[in-house]
This record gives structure tokens, C-alpha cells and sequence, in this order.
């Protein structure tokens, strides 16, 4: 299920290209009426963990990367819904300006596949006036079939999935526009431009090659995406934020979104891209190959313009890195947190008015830790370390019991909080004794050394990763409990649905028996006293994390129950593509020239 990669010399795209596409986007976008509802699907069911209040406080990446690059090419009748604010706003029912939108985008990882599709049967209800409908995110990237055919018939779905970030749907929309009639409808023109084969050679895009009758013979997949090198060509979300629809539990628009100046009141974390890609290649994790194996970054400048300019707009101080692992390259970490360090935002240096987090392997944060002091003065805060597993049983990535006393001890000496992210596996006892290979052993390790959270995941099948497969083929991966199928919400690490172990039940307890070894009224007390640095956010923390578990529990009750009762029923193969995928001919060979550097 890993992407294939494209050809070393093929992997990136024109450099400056994505600037001119979106300049051309946004002059042929000029003159047309073209209202774009843009919602990012979230569901509920995956409300689980001790940090279940983040859902509510957090723009993700997603909708604020799409908003941006949409707003900047033109669509200014725009606005954006995120499902954990609006649960029920409709796109049906939905109006901008007084008008239907002509353009539904939305975005879905695969544990909110299942709201992906109800906004798309609920578009599918207004006929002849429903919007074309592109399907992006994680989902869409490596499960695109899984859009189409989602009526008895076989006729509703998304008219076209976008398996690529905004450089792909730029293209696409370029293309789009050439074809559009002045007082057409968008999904018109699709239409005509699709039966022409306008689209075939744009890769990244997944869309039935016939009208939506029925359910499709195949489906046309152009390819894996080319990717932009350098991510200071994507646009700066200034505009895009103040397009987010306030939250409420109606099915319809407020009349005018969250104005600017008012969005630090609803979210308190923006995250943020300043790096993409890992050096690892761990079994279980997509990222290395979706990155084509390759590292990009934005440049020092871009990021302190960025982080200043939305404090400055929002009020919102707090940004979360989604790197895949930002200690990657030591040059671009220097010299971000030189850049960040020497910065000032409304008179203030950045250490006092911004807060960052990022991820980072404690591999690299080790052999970087030089650059710790120099990261606090930026405005570092904390690091979230995939670990996993201390004894290194389950992947070996450098991590080891010393080297996370020595980096938390340094963290902790600068203020920044260390976060680790443990996995649990089947060859994990719940406790061992004089070892540290039990999973209580290492949640009470990482608290003594100073760990200010901790977050416990179960290994589950990664769709895109070349692990996949393997716990299908072994028959360990669970296909219904209790009568009940398991669907793509279960795969959000927080449920024991791949395990060899005789009881699955056994497996979700120790989670939850790690999860309370960690955040309970005990250790509460014993934080109290201890008067370093993170002494305030040691003690919020604890209560979030007590709060987290105990909700977490209310939340997973039926999952509990139907796992103690049965019966369980096993996966005895991967899942297959919905449909075939088909490489169609292509209409025009563009040029290429060599990758940057």
C-alpha cells in the first residue's frame, strides 16, 4: 500500500510553478461567480485520549492550508466549516451570499471517512443545483475509490479526488476554468472537460471517466502527485483566517464568518508546516514515502512572517509544527531558531508572545542538543517524540532509556516540555519486572524523568505504510465485534483492532492501565512540589489528562462492552481498491527540467 515513487528527476515540480498557476487560477477566477464551501469532516466517535479538549481548540492544518490556497486564487466568496465546530451545518442547506456554492471541497482523513460521505449523499440532494464535489486529505490520498459509490446504485460520490496537496488542485482548477462558459454552472464544465480528456495528465487526481450513472466500470488515476520543493511558494493564510464559520449546532451558514480579529476566541492552536519529511523508515508510518523520500522546509523568513503576522491579526500565540520530524536537518533547525530568536512580534521577542511546538525523533533532538537553549529563545515550548518504545522491541530509530533522561533533563532545564508518544504491541507486557520492556515501566520511567504528558497508542494497520498489509495476511486484524463491522474510525490508534492476542479486550485494559498509571490524583501530588520550569503546565496537565481518560472511557463504553462480549471476527486478507484504478492516456507531455539542488 506504500506510494510508488516517481523517478528521481520527476519527483518535484517547475520551480515558481505553483506561483504562476496560481496567478493564472486567480485572474480567470476574476470574472466568474463561483461560491466555494470548503469543510473539513471530523467524527466524533474518534473522541478518545487524554487530550479529547485539543479537537475543540485547534485549526488543523487541512482547512487552513486549503483556504489559503483558494482565497489567494481568486475564490473570495469563500467559507470554511470544520465539523468539530459546525457538527451539522449542511451542504444542502448551505448558503454564500444567498447562493448554492458550486464548489464543495472537503477534507477527510480516514478515521472521519464516515462524515466525508454523509456531506457528500447530503450535496448529492439538491439535483441539478448540487455542487462538483473534490475530496481531498489523507483518506483521499490513498484510499481515492472509497468516494465513489456511495448510493445503492452506485451513482453518488465525489466527482473527482485530489491525491496531492494544493499544487494538484491549482492544476486542476486552471484547467477547469479554460473550459468554463461565462453563467455556467462549474460542474458543467467538468463534465464537457472530463469526456475531452483535459485532465488525464495531471497527476494526483482520481475521477470516473463517465457520467454518474450507475456504479463506474473503473476509475481514471493519473499518478502520483509531483510535489512543490520549496514550501514558501504555498501563499500565507493572512486572508484565509478570516473565513471559519462560527461554531454553533445549526445545519445552515451564519450570515458572516468569524471576523479576524474575533478567531483567537474560538481557536487557541493553529497548526503550522515548517518541514516535511523523515529520515526513518518505520514500518508502520506513510510519511517517507508520501514525501517521495525527500526533506523540504520554509525558509526562516516565511516562518517568522507567518507566526507574527496571524498573532498580530488573531490573538492566537499558540503554533503546533506539524513536521514530521523537525530535528531532521540541523542547518534548517539553526536556522529557523536563529531567525525566530532575533524576531520580535508587537514589540515583544518571541520567546515571550509566541509558543511552538513540533515533532521531533529523540534521535535527532539528542544529537542536536546543542541547540535546545537556542530553540527557547525562538519560542520553543515543547517536543512531541514518537518513542514508542524504549527498549526499542517494536522499531529502532535511536531511542534509548538514557538518551531520553539526558534530553529531558535539558528540556526541562529550558522550559521546553517533553511529550512522548508511546506505541503498545503485542510483544509489550503490561509489566515487567527489573526491565523496562513493560509498558507501566516505561510510562513510570518517562514521569520520573520529567515526561509532561504521555500519549499511548496501539499498533494498528497504517494505510499507506509498507506494513500494511502483513497483520491482514496474518489474520490478526479484527472485521467485526459483536456482529458490529469495524470501520475507519476505529483506526484511529486508540483501539485494539490488530493484535494476536487471544483477548483484545486485554490489550484495549492495558492502554487504558497505562493511561492511568500516568494521570491520576497521585501523581497530581507528586507534581505539586516539584518546582521546576514546567512546574504550572506539569500540574494542567495531570487534571486535562484526568479530565481526557475519564471522558475517553464514557466515550468507548460500547466498544468496551462489545469486545468483553463477541464474538470477534478476523480480517484473512488486506482490503481491495472499490474499483480498478486505471492509468488514462495522456493528452499533453509537459516539459520538465531537474529538481532544485
Amino acid at each position: 500500500m506504500e506510494l510508488p515513487k516517481r523517478p528521481k528527476d520527476d519527483r518535484f515540480t517547475v520551480p515558481g510553478k505553483y506561483r504562476e498557476l496560481e496567478q493564472s487560477v486567480r485572474q480567470k477566477a476574476a470574472s466568474q461567480d463561483i461560491p466555494a464551501l470548503i469543510v473539513y469532516a471530523f467524527d466524533h466517535r474518534t473522541s478518545l485520549g487524554p487530550f479529547v479538549m485539543v479537537q475543540n481548540w485547534m485549526i488543523p492544518g487541512a482547512p487552513r492550508a486549503l483556504a489559503s490556497a483558494m482565497y489567494a486564487a481568486g475564490f473570495h466568496k469563500l467559507r470554511v466549516v470544520m465539523q468539530q465546530w459546525t457538527p451539522n451545518v449542511r451542504p444542502s442547506q448551505a448558503r454564500i451570499d444567498g447562493q448554492v456554492p458550486q464548489l464543495l471541497l472537503i477534507s477527510s482523513m480516514q478515521i472521519h471517512s464516515a462524515r466525508a460521505y454523509e456531506l457528500i449523499r447530503d450535496a448529492w440532494t439538491l439535483g441539478d443545483e448540487r455542487p462538483l464535489i473534490i475530496a481531498g486529505g489523507a483518506k483521499a490520498i490513498y484510499e481515492p475509490w472509497d468516494f465513489f459509490g456511495l448510493s445503492e446504485d452506485g451513482s453518488v460520490g465525489a466527482d473527482v479526488v485530489c491525491t496531492g496537496e494544493e499544487y494538484v488542485l491549482m492544476e486542476f482548477l486552471d484547467r477547469l476554468l479554460d473550459y468554463k462558459l461565462p453563467g455556467e454552472h462549474i460542474r458543467a464544465a467538468f463534465e464537457r472537460a472530463r469526456e475531452q480528456g483535459v485532465f488525464n495528465d495531471i497527476p494526483g487526481l482520481v475521477f470516473r471517466p463517465d457520467p454518474p450513472r450507475g456504479h463506474p466500470e473503473y476509475l481514471v488515476d493519473t499518478g502520483v502527485q509531483r510535489l512543490v520543493q520549496d514550501l514558501d511558494e504555498f501563499p500565507l493564510p493572512f486572508d484565509a483566517l478570516s473565513l471559519f464559520e462560527p461554531p454553533h449546532k445549526r445545519t445552515t451558514l451564519s450570515p458572516e464568518p468569524i471576523p479576524v480579529d474575533q478567531l483567537g476566541k474560538y481557536a487557541k492552536v493553529l497548526a503550522v508546516v515548517t518541514t516535511h519529511g523523515c529520515k526513518f523508515r518505520c514500518p508502520y508510518c506513510p510519511i517517507p514515502a508520501y514525501n517521495q523520500e525527500s526533506f523540504r522546509y520554509r525558509s526562516p523568513e516565511r516562518i517568522v512572517e507567518e507566526f507574527a503576522g496571524i498573532h498580530s491579526r488573531t490573538g492566537i500565540r499558540y503554533f503546533f509544527g506539524t513536521d514530521d520530524n523537525f530535528f531532521n536537518n540541523r542547518q534548517t533547525v539553526e536556522e529557523v531558531f536563529s531567525a525566530m530568536a532575533k524576531a520580535t512580534v508587537n514589540n515583544k521577542p518571541f520567546r515571550d508572545a509566541i509558543i511552538f511546538a513540533t515533532e521531533g525523533t529523540e534521535f535527532d533532538v539528542h544529537k542536536n542538543i546543542d541547540l535546545i537553549p537556542l530553540g527557547r529563545e525562538a519560542g520553543l515550548r515543547s517536543i512531541w517524540f514518537g518513542i514508542e518504545d524504549l527498549t526499542a522491541d517494536l522499531v529502532k530509530k535511536g531511542q534509548s532509556a538514557d538518551k531520553t533522561r539526558v534530553v529531558f533533563r535539558e528540556l526541562i532545564k529550558h522550559g521546553i516540555a517533553p511529550m512522548p508518544m508511546m506505541m503498545h504491541h503485542d510483544n509489550q507486557p503490561l509489566w515487567s519486572w527489573g526491565s523496562l520492556r513493560g509498558l507501566i515501566n516505561q510510562v513510570g520511567f518517562l514521569r520520573k524523568v520529567g515526561a509532561i504528558t504521555c500519549q499511548i497508542t496501539l499498533l494498528t494497520p497504517s494505510v499507506g505504510s509498507k506494513g500494511f498489509e502483513k497483520p491482514f495476511e496474518d489474520g490478526i486484524v479484527l472485521k467485526k465485534v459483536a456482529g458490529k463491522p469495524v470501520e475507519d474510525y476505529h483506526y484511529d490508534g486508540n483501539r485494539a483492532i490488530a493484535t494476536a492476542h487471544p483477548s483484545p479486550l486485554r490489550r484495549q485494559l492495558n492502554v487504558l492501565a497505562g493511561y492511568l498509571a500516568f494521570y491520576n490524583p497521585l501523581n497530581l501530588l507528586r507534581a505539586l512540589p516539584r518546582l521546576d520550569p514546567l512546574w504550572k503546565e506539569r500540574i494542567f496537565t495531570q487534571i486535562q489528562g484526568m479530565i481526557g481518560v475519564a471522558k475517553s472511557i464514557w466515550n468507548a463504553r460500547e466498544w468496551f462492552y462489545d469486545l468483553a462480549v463477541g464474538p470477534i471476527e478476523y480480517h484473512t486478507a488486506p482490503p481491495q481498491p472499490k474499483y480498478p484504478l486505471v492509468t488514462p492516456v495522456v493528452r499533453i507531455q509537459e516539459s520538465r527540467v531537474p529538481a532544485m539542488g
